[in-house]
């Protein structure tokens, strides 16, 4: 059923959230006058028609007959064509589509354009947050946070030869940096450039963490023996560097080496100075609670309270309603 015009303006003034007074104001009329409007007193000046247009992002056309697939091919066009969907639009598209949901509960063509809305603004923020990393880097090289974050923002969005090329670019300008190096290496060795990677282990100076590296390679080639024994001997020879018994302790978790790790990470974290990484205790205690070891499990979260409160300070806030949550959990 198509609606009257001022049952149109009605409708899209609350759906964009505003009042008929700021209404007024952004069309240079009264309050009233909006009023009357809307109960289809009377009608905008015909001057005013396009401008009402322009500000609800609607066709002339659509103004004066707006019905439900109006609306949908209005969202549709905004999700396909539109690179950044203001604040406005999308709370207004939002509150729409959750309301024609709440009234029609199997119209999964809402549903799915919801879910497109989500997606846009999700793409969006993950363009904008990779440049910013990049921005980041190249005034930053180490910034190891930095360099975490457009890692995973590169995986998402499977931009493997984007990722490699922009961390090509910054080791040409900054050849000694070790974060930088490591970045490349591990990428490298990620999206199967193995040759790479060794060449530039090569041509670096030696680390501990090229042994690892290298098991990482051995791995990849389905040489899951030497891996471990390349990893063990280095754990070994650096029993005393918690970084990189964490680093050997998670790829001893992921090849389902489950004692080995359990022990790295308790070594990692023994080891660690203070304030001692966080990371360590969290991943002992998801990986008792995985293997079913819920007594060891309820031990970590309560070591992981007591180190946030020793080691930072940290008595209440989410980080510590987390823990007991979780332990509540375990223990049901």
């Amino acid at each position: 059923m198509e609606l009257k015009l001022g049952t149109i303006i009605k409708k899209l003034r609350t759906e964009r959230g505003i009042t008929q007074e700021e209404l007024a104001n952004k069309m240079g009329v009264s309050y009233q006058a909006v009023s009357k409007w809307e109960t289809n007193t009377t009608t905008p000046d015909i001057a005013i028609l396009p401008q009402l247009a322009l500000f609800f992002g609607v066709s002339m056309d659509a103004l004066f007959s707006m019905n439900q697939d109006d609306y949908i091919e209005r969202i549709s066009k905004m999700i396909r064509d539109e690179y950044s969907i203001t604040p406005e639009n999308f709370v207004w598209a939002e509150r729409y589509l959750k309301g024609l949901l709440s009234e029609e509960k199997q119209n999964n063509t809402a549903r799915t354009l919801l879910v497109e809305l989500y997606e846009h603004r999700e793409n969006r923020d993950s363009l904008a947050g990779g440049r910013l990393c990049e921005e980041g880097l190249l005034i930053e090289p180490s910034n190891v946070a930095l360099i975490g974050k457009l890692t995973r923002i590169r995986e998402k969005r499977n931009e493997s030869d984007r990722l490699i090329k922009f961390l090509e670019t910054l080791y040409s300008k900054n050849i000694q940096n070790i974060a930088v190096i490591d970045a490349l290496i591990s990428a490298y060795i990620k999206y199967g450039k193995y040759d790479n990677a060794t060449n530039l282990m090569s041509s670096s100076k030696k680390r501990a963490i090229f042994d690892v590296y290298k098991g990482d390679i051995e791995l990849a080639f389905g040489n899951k023996e030497s891996a471990k024994s390349i990893w063990a001997s280095t754990a070994l020879a650096n029993y005393n560097d918690s970084h990189l018994l964490f680093e050997i302790a998670e790829r001893c978790n992921k090849i389902n080496d489950t004692e080995t790790a359990l022990k790295l990470y308790q070594q990692s974290y023994e080891v660690a100075p203070s304030p001692k990484e966080m990371d360590p205790l969290y991943a002992l205690a998801f990986l008792y609670t995985n293997i079913g070891i819920k007594e060891k499990a309820i031990q970590m979260w309560e070591n992981i309270i007591k180190a946030l409160a020793d080691d930072y300070g940290i008595k209440d806030g989410e980080c510590v309603d987390w823990a007991k949550r979780e332990i509540q959990n375990l223990r049901r």
